[in-house]
């Protein structure tokens, strides 16, 4: 887009890029400010190696567990997990009357995305999970624990700095 009258062009204000930009709260949220700047300058995002995708998911602890419903769709469950780079396991524990249980018996596939604070940056955990065997807390829940095994790990960060 070209400059008019003296002035800088902005995605602020041409409202043939963002119609809404000046009647929306989102638009002037800071975040939005810098999500569209970067979209505008068309940074590409820069694919993050094994060492660090390990480093990232190591550093969180929330993800959401993807496991595949009896129709093939995706169900998609927030967790709470631990990651142990050594073994390259994802350990999630569960009660077992939870519909993610019942998908993983049917059917072991499983992904975990992992997401940054501001979602410039995630990680996804593709394979197999294994269950392990129910036990009954103290409280008497029926609990068990899902140990998701790497096969995959990808992701990306968009470097809007």
């Amino acid at each position: 887009m070209s400059e008019t009258a003296g002035a800088a062009w902005s995605p602020w204000s041409d409202t043939r890029v963002f119609p809404l930009a000046q009647e929306s709260a989102f638009f002037r949220a800071p975040a939005a400010k810098a999500m569209i700047t970067a979209m505008t300058k068309k940074a590409p995002p820069r694919p993050l190696d094994d060492a660090t995708l390990s480093a990232f998911i190591a550093e969180h602890t929330f993800g959401a567990l993807a496991t595949l419903k009896r129709d093939g769709r995706p169900h998609l469950s927030t967790v709470v997990y631990t990651w142990d780079p050594e073994t390259r396991e994802i350990r999630i524990s569960t009660t077992e009357e939870r519909l993610k249980v019942r998908q993983l018996r049917a059917n072991p596939t499983a992904s975990l995305y992992v997401s940054s604070a501001d979602h410039w940056k995630f990680a996804v955990v593709e394979g197999k999970t294994e269950l392990s065997e129910v036990t009954r807390t103290p409280e008497g829940e029926q609990r068990l624990f899902i140990t998701l095994k790497a096969e995959k790990l990808y992701g990306t960060a968009l470097d809007i700095a």
